[in-house]
């Protein structure tokens, strides 16, 4: 081969692999836009679950050197000593889930559903209603707290004048989780409502007008096969993330009831925090367990959502 023909490989060689280099830049430009986002989770995120992981594994008190145990901590949560105070915590935050997800996903969609319409000082009244998102679980746990006190708050004052007697919700666990739930509900409610607001005002008014055409009259037929089909995958959203919020419910436990009374209204995070000190290696086996059943219900209501949107 000749030095003109050799030069003329190597030209035709480079300009073969410049489409290839331009493509290998992009993507390092790309994963470096990436890459700090990507460091950020792997110190806050990835790194905590796997030492979480790792300690659920020892037996530990903060203050000794950590000791391998194996499933031990796993078997004393579930059949061991401490399987009866888990097991009810487990059933505390299963009832509070059950209660506050569907309060707040449904109350959010009925202010959203009012609020959607045409009417005076609506931009006012979505801001009311929205503004509990923006107080802290604190402050809104100590507000209620005082308004439901039995010696001081209004509303069991404003039922007593009218005859009504009002429970003592501290030393009732039934109640105490029902005024939990109103709390929780008045605080969250608001995240749902903006989102069905959204969902509903992308609805083209197209399709109203021709299912009026098609005999679609009334409010309830127009929200029954329009409106409701369209806001399925607002639902599933809203479903997914209350549920996993609920599950995660902490501060409302805390600040007004504290676990009590008997802990029934100990949720399995609050079982968490109180055991950690302690018994840090059965509240991280605790803590595990709750991890793998949380990504487990998230699995099966993605499932469920992707089902539910072929359908419609």
């Amino acid at each position: 081969m000749t030095t003109h023909e050799r030069a003329a490989a190597s030209t035709a060689q480079r300009r073969r692999w410049r489409p290839h280099r331009r493509e290998l830049r992009r993507q390092i430009t790309s994963f470096s836009f990436v890459l700090p986002a990507l460091i950020l989770m792997a110190i806050f995120l990835f790194y905590p679950i796997g030492y979480l992981i790792w300690l659920a594994f020892e037996k530990w008190d903060l203050l000794g050197t950590p000791v391998f145990v194996g499933f031990h901590n796993f078997y004393n949560i579930i059949f061991g000593p401490f399987s009866s105070d888990f097991m009810k915590s487990v059933g505390v935050t299963v009832l509070f889930v059950i209660l506050a997800m569907p309060a707040q996903v449904g109350l959010g969609l009925f202010l959203a559903v009012i609020l959607e319409r045409e009417l005076k000082g609506k931009a006012f009244f979505r801001s009311t209603f929205f503004f509990p998102m923006v107080i802290s679980f604190v402050a809104a746990g100590i507000t209620f707290k005082w308004l439901f006190d039995n010696q001081l708050g209004m509303i069991p004052a404003a039922l007593a004048s009218a005859g009504i007697p009002f429970p003592n919700w501290h030393a009732d666990g039934t109640w105490g989780m029902i005024i939990i739930v109103i709390t929780n509900t008045w605080k969250v409610a608001g995240f749902s409502m903006i989102l069905y607001i959204a969902g509903l005002e992308g609805i083209s008014n197209d399709l109203y007008e021709a299912a009026e055409i098609d005999g679609v009259r009334s409010a309830w037929q127009r929200f029954r096969f329009i409106s409701w089909p369209l806001i399925v995958p607002t639902t599933a959203l809203l479903v997914i993330t209350n549920t996993i919020g609920s599950f995660q419910a902490f501060v409302p436990f805390f600040v007004m009831t504290t676990g009590g009374p008997g802990g029934d209204t100990t949720s399995i995070v609050y079982y968490i925090y109180n055991n950690f000190a302690s018994q840090t290696g059965l509240a991280s086996a605790a803590a595990t367990l709750f991890l793998i059943a949380v990504l487990a219900i998230t699995a099966v209501q993605l499932s469920i959502a992707r089902q539910r949107e072929q359908v419609y």
